[in-house]
Order: structure tokens, then sequence, then C-alpha cells
């Protein structure tokens, strides 16, 4: 061999190593990340699984814990519930019998109003005078006395403050303003014997005070414009405002601040003349 081949020889000999020391490197270097690769993912997997585990016997427990906080409390609210329905049904039953009793009060006034006031209410307002000297009325107005008033006055009163609490301050002012109007008008025609001015009640002071307390501005002028019947028509008036404010507090509803603030101004007009005897 001359030394051209010989040298030709070796270099294809050397290059072919190469080569196969560079696959060899390669190839090892594939196989080593795929094992490093297939660790570390064996290792995730694991961790994952942990973590999995963890989170789901957490879960599981907070599960217990929330199920377990779900059944006290709608325990509890069972609980509530059936009280405020217990409450509730001793309230309204105590409602109804308060309101049952305030009527009761009402159709008392209606049929304890002294019989010359149903005589006068056949009358128009000029003629009210003329009536002084009528024997009828006369029988009639004598009848009354300051005791019976007074008595009238009391039981009302009784009645009405035993029932306060359960029916609404608007509903408990109007029947007091109402009782205390027929009971002054009762009281100025009994004074009218020694007084003929006291005739015209429609006109007297503190009845006009308690008219304003309670009727609107519309309802005052309709009782200014009856000419007949006037004793009648505050009867009618008062008994529809009543059973209207019964009908709210009935119902469950509340009264509004201008109600309350309107039954405050009719209590202080009763409280100004609750005492039937005097002459205000």
């Amino acid at each position: 061999m001359d030394l051209s081949s010989f040298l030709m020889t070796l270099l294809t000999s050397a290059g072919a190593s190469v080569v196969l020391s560079a696959a060899a490197v390669f190839l090892a270097r594939n196989w080593i990340s795929e094992r490093i690769q297939q660790s570390i993912r064996y290792e995730y997997d694991q961790k994952l699984a942990h973590l999995n585990a963890e989170l789901r016997a957490e879960s599981d427990k907070n599960s217990l814990l929330l199920k377990s906080s779900i059944e006290r409390e709608a325990e509890r609210l069972r609980f509530v519930t059936a009280s405020v329905s217990q409450t509730q049904k001793v309230a309204i039953e105590r409602r109804l019998t308060a309101l049952e009793t305030l009527w009761d009060c009402v159709l008392a006034t209606r049929n304890n109003i002294p019989a010359v006031m149903s005589f006068i209410d056949i009358l128009t307002v000029d003629e009210y005078k003329s009536m002084k000297g009528h024997k009828d009325f006369q029988a009639l107005v004598g009848e009354l006395s300051n005791e019976k008033i007074y008595a009238m006055y009391k039981d009302n009163v009784g009645s009405r403050e035993r029932v306060r609490p359960y029916v609404g301050e608007y509903t408990w002012a109007l029947v007091s303003t109402y009782q205390s109007i027929i009971l002054r008008t009762a009281l100025l025609l009994h004074m009218s014997q020694e007084d003929e001015k006291k005739l015209n009640w429609h006109l007297d002071s503190g009845i006009n005070q308690l008219l304003r307390s309670a009727l609107t501005e519309g309802e005052l002028r309709e009782f200014d414009e009856t000419k007949i019947g006037k004793v009648g028509w505050i009867q009618r008036k008062f008994e529809s405002k009543i059973l209207a404010a019964m009908q709210i507090v009935i119902s469950g509803e509340q009264f509004g601040e201008e109600a309350l603030r309107q039954a405050q101004r009719m209590e202080e007009k009763v409280q100004q003349l609750k005492d039937p005897r005097s002459d205000a």
C-alpha cells in the first residue's frame, strides 16, 4: 500500500470513529434526558396524587363542617320561625280582642247618646234656640245631669285605656275624640237650661277644636254646610274613620308619620277638655 492509500484509509477510519462517537454521545444524552424527564414526571405525578388526596380530604372535611353548620342554622331557623309564629298568633289574637273591645266602646257611645241629642238632630241649626221653651225638649234635657255625663265619660275612658297598646295610637285617638265630642255636646245641652247660647253646641270652641284635630278641611266644610242632622253626621263620619283605621290594624300595616302626628294633636285636644264638667 502506498502512502496516499494509507493516509486515506486512516482518515476514513478516524471519520467513522468520530461519527460513531458523536452518535453514541447523542444517544446517551437523549437516554439520560428521557430518564431524567421520566424521573421528574414520576415525582410530579406522586406529588400531584398526594396533593389531590389532601385536597379531597380537606374538601370532605369542609363539606362535613358546612353540612353540620347548615343543619344547625336550619334548626335554629325552625325554632325562631316557630317562636315568631306563636308570638304573632298571640299578638294577632290580642289585637283582634282589643279592636272588638274598642268597637264596643263606639257602639256604647252610639247607644248611650242622650235622647235630647236625637231630638235636636231633626231640627235645623236655626231652630235650635226656638226649642228652649219646647216642653219635649225641656223634658229630655232634664234627664241629663253632670253625674250621668261624667259616668259615661269615666266608663268609656276605662275601656279605651285597657286596649290602647294593641289598637294603634291613631285608632285610639279617633275613638277618644269621637266620644269626647258626643259627651261635650251632651254637656252643652244640659248647660243650655241656664244658658241658651249653649244650644248652638256646634259653635262651641271646644267642639270645633276636637273636630279640627280629627277632620280634613273638606270634611270640616261639609260639617259646616250640614244644616240638619249634625249629630248624625258626626256619628257616621267618625264611625267610618274608626272602621278604616281598624282595617289597617287588622292587616298588620303601620300608620304613617302624619297619622301619628294627627293622633298626637287629637290627644292634646282631648286632654284639654277631658273633664266634661269644665266649661272650656
